[in-house]
């Protein structure tokens, strides 16, 4: 245990640690204020002697000990804001040098814009010393003077890049001027004309080099990037822009004159992609809409001329400039009309038909065609309902191994639809006759009836005249008429021998010919079809009596043949001033005669 006499000693040597510590505290307040006195003295001396720097930094220090109050109330707050200057101007200084040093452009400005606002907030004080000591501790510090030489070096780097052509980052430079502070440039005016006097320069130079140099695509592209940035960075390019559009309209001109097609349609998409750049009124722009319109113009009289083909190319080569599949659809519908054969061509690229038959308004079709592939025994048919209906095809094989003859005859079914009548070598008989009918609605042919015979001759819509059929009829001249069976024997004319089959007379047998084509077939004919004697009416370079028979309507058409003006031929189809004819076994065309007056 401690005993109250140990205790007691404790307390009285802490009493006197204590009062110890106190009479040092207070030795070290009278010393320091001592010396805060002898500085603010010092500080005064200074200021008296107008030699403001030591003065605030005597002034400084002293403010650094603690102790008593001493001194003028004014002054003491005169100097306390010469301080503040100081501190902030070091602030200052401590931001920009670093940011000179690595080139930090934003920061280097953001420092010298502080430096400016506090530079007119001192000088607006009321007092006079206020802005001396800014200047002087600037000077010292060497702000300005380091702003001035960072600002004229950026300037004359970016004068020299440009005059010299060899930018490798524009957006940087120019950036870079435009945060230049105009008083380095004598005032904003100043800064504005030495500007755009710059750019001006060096832009009409860097757009002759790329114009002798790079493609119509990559000047424009790369002129509208400068126009992009020069925006952006609040500066008018107004003048670029007329630059650019004198020497597009230059260049899109050129091509129009050498009808460079490929040409035109490259360049005038490529300028409508730029158009955010462009004036609102631009003129090249109104130049290629003048001459694509002109071209459309071009395509349409194309197709009236009947240059289908033409006319499908122009709008294929402008279909990256405008949207032109109406317009396609719209040749495709007239040159299906003119051309019927196309529908098949179009749906059997691959194929090869020899006939051809094409009409219109025939089995709920507005236009039809139908093609024979002899070589495969087949019948291909191709239609469209109507202008907006998407076409129909379909085809059917033949169960026969000879070759046939197709026409479009007389006969109608319960539908008053035309038969197609196929002609082939029978097995008992001389020959098999097979009505088909297109059901478009079905996508095939519809099989009305098969009947084998000597001879079939078409009388009318409903009836026809068979020698000698297979079954009812056999050994006789027989009528039958198209029910919705299919042929129905209806009476005898006369009865046949069996010798008549064989006619003995050269001359029968000739004439038999001839009324089967020449080819031992009977000759039926079209709907509104006649034999037709042409008029004589001599061609250019052509004897008095032939006239040319063409692969297809018109002239543009090659020339298969000739027949001869006295000849009397089938006509197949009366199509826009041409008929289509049987010539030699084939389809042929010929223009429509004119009489002599």
């Amino acid at each position: 245990m401690i005993s109250s006499y140990q205790k007691s000693l404790w307390s009285r040597n802490l009493m006197l640690v204590l009062v110890v510590g106190a009479l040092i505290g207070v030795a070290l307040k009278i010393g320091w204020s001592l010396q805060k006195i002898k500085l603010y003295d010092q500080a005064l001396a200074y200021y008296e002697a107008k030699d403001l720097v030591k003065a605030e930094e005597t002034f400084a220090k002293a403010n650094e000990y603690a102790g008593v109050e001493y001194g003028d109330e004014a002054w003491t707050t005169q100097m306390s804001g010469l301080t503040d200057i100081r501190v902030e101007l070091e602030s200052l200084s401590r931001q920009a040098q670093p940011a000179i040093k690595d080139n930090r452009e934003e920061e280097v400005l953001q420092a010298y814009r502080n430096y400016q606002s506090f530079k007119r907030e001192v000088g607006g004080r009321q007092e006079a010393q206020a802005a001396t000591f800014f200047q002087t501790i600037s000077t010292r510090l060497g702000l300005e003077k380091g702003w001035s030489a960072y600002y004229q070096q950026a300037i004359q780097n970016a004068k020299s890049q440009m005059q010299s052509l060899q930018v490798s980052d524009q957006q940087a430079l120019i950036h870079t001027l435009v945060l230049v502070p105009e008083e380095f440039f004598g005032g904003k005016e100043k800064k504005e004309q030495e500007l755009e006097t710059l750019f001006r320069r060096y832009e009409t130079a860097k757009l002759q080099e790329r114009a002798d140099s790079l493609s119509f695509l990559d000047v424009i592209t790369q002129t509208a990037k400068s126009i992009e940035l020069y925006r952006q960075e609040g500066i008018s390019s107004d003048w670029l822009q007329k630059q650019l559009e004198r020497y597009a309209k230059g260049e899109i001109a050129r091509v129009i004159r050498q009808n460079d097609l490929p040409g035109f349609v490259a360049m005038a998409k490529a300028y409508r992609q730029i158009q955010n750049v462009l004036p609102d009124k631009s003129e090249v722009l109104a130049t290629i809409e003048s001459h694509l319109q002109s071209l459309i113009e071009q395509a349409e009289k194309y197709a009236k001329q009947h240059k289908f083909t033409k006319a499908t190319d122009l709008y294929q080569e402008l279909s990256s400039l405008l949207d032109t599949s109406s317009l396609l659809a719209g040749v495709d519908e007239l040159w299906t009309q003119f051309d019927p054969s196309r529908l098949l061509q179009q749906k059997y690229p691959d194929q090869e038909f020899d006939p051809v038959f094409t009409g219109n308004d025939q089995w709920g079709a507005k236009t039809y065609a139908i093609g024979v592939d002899q070589k495969e025994h087949r019948i291909y048919f191709a239609a469209k309902p109507s202008e907006n209906d998407a076409p129909v095809s379909f085809d059917q094989a033949l169960d026969i191994d000879t070759d046939f003859t197709l026409t479009l005859s007389k006969l109608q079914d319960d539908r008053e639809s035309p038969v197609l009548l196929v002609q082939s070598v029978g097995k008992e008989r001389a020959y098999v006759y097979t009505g088909l009918v297109p059901q478009l609605s079905k996508n095939s042919f519809d099989t009305r009836f098969v009947i084998e015979a000597d001879d079939l001759t078409v009388e009318d819509a409903a009836r026809v005249i068979v020698k000698n059929a297979v079954g009812a009829g056999e050994n006789e001249l027989a009528s039958f008429e198209l029910g919705k069976k299919g042929l129905e024997y209806v009476e005898k004319l006369e009865d046949l021998q069996p010798e008549s089959e064989e006619p003995a007379d050269p001359a029968a047998t000739e004439e038999e010919g001839d009324s089967q084509n020449g080819q031992g077939n009977p000759t039926s004919e079209l709907p509104g079809t006649s034999s037709l004697e042409l008029p004589r009416t001599p061609s250019a370079g052509l004897p008095g009596n032939s006239v040319d028979v063409h692969a297809g309507p018109g002239k543009e058409y090659a020339v298969i043949g000739q027949v001869s003006l006295d000849s009397s031929i089938q006509v197949v189809t009366d199509l826009n001033g041409w008929y289509q004819i049987q010539f030699d076994g084939r389809e042929g065309w010929i223009e429509t005669p004119k009489t002599a007056n």
